[in-house]
């Protein structure tokens, strides 16, 4: 970590936040060091992380704005902060990582892919960047966590060959934009903790802040020497948060899909995450597969075709099109994304069909298409493919 001994470091951060007005403490329930505000509302006996408290969110029930705000407005907000104070504004990455070393995009960070596998030249600049994400370790639950989704956007800044004292500036500007939010610090803990990780080049310990308002995790700040695939180090300010935690953080509002779904749209959170994530997937140009990110375009299609299978469900996909949209430049049409979408969700739809009835196996074609060929074709009675249809939707 730097030329600094990990005790160092502990005694510059506490150090850091001392000097920003936060007192240090031990949770009584897991021992993990934390700083509050002195004029904190949060219960300062335990550290608010997931195993140590209630996981009632409290934050809800402080004094709301007048005005609610979007995903994109929050996220034009921060950029407009971070590129005044000089950080550069990058676009983000593909979420389909086809080099990378995970199939999909799970943070900012992975900008640096690269430099760290692949020995391109270090990138000195430090950047913001709103990067759409999938965290598939997520999808189990979605149903039954409240402020969980399998996609989102990490809003983040990344400085490669940060020196520390660099990180912490970094650090102090997130406050500053967070109080500029409306998210006073007073309603924050922070809690710290040190970590070991590898990222496929050798094992490497990370220092990380964690950000939880009135209970809710809402990002945090790392600071890591990784190892190169040449054998290098290179020290490393990662700090993400996820907007559409803030988002709801501002509007605490009663759920965390209450701004992330069509207003005049019912059903599940299950459904509404994976049409979400499925519409990012489609637009970031991936397709159908065994292997990859096809595979999940595929596990979230069937997901849709085994449960959820009605024709609303193109529409709200539509929806989550024009929502990533303002977060990516399409690979795609909108047209052309859904019907890869349709194909896929109806192939299952088809197979089924096709068992249930003992029918001519389908062909890469929409579940209409396939009645239509099955009516016209093979002269199969209307009725009992209307009823087998029907059963897919119950």
């Amino acid at each position: 970590m730097s030329k600094l001994t990990r005790i160092d470091i502990l005694q510059v951060v506490n150090e850091f936040m001392t000097e920003k007005g936060w007192q240090g403490r031990s949770c009584g329930a897991c021992g993990r060091t934390f700083f509050s505000k002195p004029s904190s509302k949060m219960d300062t006996s335990i550290c608010g992380w997931h195993e140590c408290d209630n996981g009632t969110y409290p934050f809800r029930a402080f004094v709301k704005r007048k005005k609610r705000v979007t995903p994109p407005e929050v996220s034009a907000k921060i950029a407009e902060y971070f590129g005044s104070i000089g950080f550069g504004l990058v676009a983000p990455l593909n979420v389909a990582n086809f080099e990378g070393q995970t199939d999909l995009i799970i943070a900012g960070v992975q900008m640096f892919d690269g430099i760290i596998h692949r020995n391109q030249a270090i990138q000195e600049e430090k950047v913001f960047v709103a990067q759409p994400c999938v965290r598939m370790q997520f999808q189990q639950y979605v149903e039954t966590q409240e402020g969980t989704s399998t996609s989102f956007v990490n809003v983040c800044t990344e400085k490669m060959n940060a020196k520390f004292d660099e990180h912490l500036q970094i650090v102090d500007n997130w406050f500053t934009v967070l109080s500029k939010l409306g998210l006073h610090m007073n309603d924050f803990v922070i809690i710290m903790r040190t970590s070991v990780n590898d990222w496929g080049t050798g094992k490497f310990s990370a220092l990380e802040l964690f950000f939880f308002y009135g209970g809710l995790e809402l990002g945090d700040a790392s600071y890591f020497l990784v190892p190169r695939a040449n054998g290098d180090h290179i020290p490393i300010s990662d700090i993400g948060f996820g907007l559409e935690r803030i988002v709801w953080a501002i509007n605490k509002t009663g759920s965390y899909f209450d701004t992330l779904i069509p207003w005049i749209a019912n059903g599940s959170r299950e459904m509404f995450d994976s049409c979400r994530t499925l519409a990012l997937l489609v637009l970031c140009g991936v397709q159908a597969g065994n292997k990859g990110p096809g595979l999940q375009f595929r596990r979230f299609s069937k997901v849709l075709s085994e449960k959820y299978y009605e024709e609303e469900v193109y529409r709200i996909l539509e929806y989550y099109f024009d929502y990533w949209s303002q977060f990516i430049k399409p690979a795609i049409s909108r047209d052309a994304a859904i019907q890869l979408v349709r194909l896929e969700i109806e192939r299952f739809i088809n197979l089924k069909v096709c068992e249930m009835l003992d029918l001519p196996p389908p062909r890469e074609e929409t579940t209409e298409a396939y009645l239509n060929r099955l009516v016209y074709t093979c002269n199969v009675d209307i009725y009992e493919l209307r009823k087998a249809i029907q059963s897919c939707k119950t």
